[in-house]
């Protein structure tokens, strides 16, 4: 189990749940008081309802040390929010909607609230989507308007540092054995019998053309582009020699790819997916990966790019960190806690 709450505020958070307005809390005995801009209460009642979601969702029991740190995590929240009440930090309804909508797109065309869900949860994030959206949002907007100044020094990786990551990550930065191939296919997953006698006979009819005249595939390839050919293609598609990749296509697709020549085009393959016709055009064997070489998947990116953004990225992250910490032990000076030792195991 991912450690609980090591960071509330930021997308490092591992597990948070929304503290409901004051208003829908039942007062029975308080675990805990905050008052930073007015008195806030956090209820047994609520804390307890918390940590019975956190556990359900996780389906896991959380250790007392674990009780503990969530507990601190949803009083640093309250201050956090009595903050930005104080200082006018900003996010409106319609702001969080916009993003929680962006973050769906980027999931996929088809994906659901579930789907959003799910992905929090992949994320060791135990919270309500919007509610965790908007208090990201807010932690933002307190780094843009009260460290400007401070954001600004975050350093770019220097020669010797994109050079050092390197050897280090050197072991992973292999392009395994790889194939760039063109496909046409139909994909009757979903669809009747009619149709799948149907999409057969279609596909049938094209690998009986190309074995009798294999310079015809890139004709055969362009009419697939076309929506109401009746059929599909993907003009290139790099494919490694990976668990990845075998679990992604099947093992008669992946032989079928790595034992053809360049120019070469396949017979007509046939999965639970539907009806596939691969031509291979470049044959990639195994490399260790230079700083210039473009990355696997990627042909506008190369290692370099990566270990960049990487350091970037993880510099970033460190700055926020401490930004957060500090603003933390800011607010625990500042505002008044009191925890109800005496009612936590009640």
């Amino acid at each position: 189990m991912k450690q609980l709450v090591p960071v509330v505020l930021i997308a490092l958070a591992a597990a948070m749940v929304a503290l409901p307005a004051a208003s829908a809390q039942t007062i029975d005995k308080p675990v805990a008081t905050v008052n930073l801009i007015r008195p806030e209460v956090y209820s047994l009642l609520q804390y307890k309802t918390d940590l019975q979601h956190i556990e359900q969702t996780m389906r896991t029991q959380l250790t007392p040390e674990q009780k503990r740190q969530f507990l601190d995590s949803q009083i640093d929240i309250m201050l956090f929010k009595q903050y930005c009440e104080r200082e006018k930090i900003m996010v409106s309804d319609a702001e969080v909607n916009q993003q929680y909508l962006q973050l769906k797109g980027q999931l996929g065309p088809t994906a659901d609230d579930a789907a959003v869900d799910a992905y929090f949860r992949s994320q060791g994030i135990v919270v309500d989507a919007k509610s965790y959206i908007k208090q990201q949002m807010l932690f933002g907007r307190y780094i843009q308007t009260k460290k400007t100044d401070a954001l600004k020094t975050i350093k770019t990786p220097t020669s010797d540092d994109v050079l050092k990551e390197y050897e280090l990550q050197k072991a992973k930065l292999i392009r395994p054995d790889s194939v760039r191939i063109s496909v046409i296919f139909i994909d009757l997953r979903g669809k009747g019998d009619a149709d799948k006698a149907k999409g057969k006979s279609i596909m049938q009819s094209i690998a009986d053309k190309l074995k009798s005249d294999p310079s015809s595939f890139d004709a055969a390839m362009l009419k697939g582009l076309d929506p109401n050919s009746g059929y599909h293609a993907t003009s290139s598609l790099m494919i490694s020699r990976s668990p990845e990749a075998l679990a992604a296509y099947g093992q008669q697709f992946m032989d079928a790819a790595f034992a053809l020549k360049v120019g070469d085009v396949s017979p007509l393959l046939s999965d639970s997916s539907g009806f596939q016709i691969l031509r291979v055009n470049e044959i990639l064997p195994q490399k260790q990966l230079t700083l210039s070489d473009p990355i696997p998947g990627q042909p506008n990116a190369t290692v370099q790019d990566l270990i960049v953004n990487d350091l970037t990225a993880r510099a970033r992250a460190d700055f926020l960190k401490s930004a957060q910490d500090e603003l933390i032990a800011q607010l625990r000076k500042e505002g008044t806690v009191k925890i109800f030792d005496q009612n936590l195991n009640s």
